[in-house]
């Protein structure tokens, strides 16, 4: 019983790190690349902050479909 513990609190904290590192990758890499592109067609700041808001979205819908995965597993 104390391995299926163990096993289960691995893969949440798999999980739960793989979510928010992909969510904190997309609202950086959305800043990162916004900015850039601001300041090379001069649109500050709106790439900056529809990039900020594209890569809110696309990590939130990846939340709900590894949540719903995860739910659906066997484990």
């Amino acid at each position: 019983m104390m391995a299926r513990q163990q096993k289960g609190w691995q893969k949440a904290f798999a999980v739960g790190s793989s979510i928010s590192t992909s969510l904190a990758g997309l609202v950086g890499g959305g800043f990162l690349l916004g900015r850039y592109l601001d300041e090379l067609w001069g649109t500050q700041p709106w790439l900056t902050i529809s990039l900020i808001l594209s890569g809110l979205v696309l990590g939130g819908s990846y939340l709900v479909i590894t949540l719903k995965n995860l739910g659906a597993s066997d484990d």
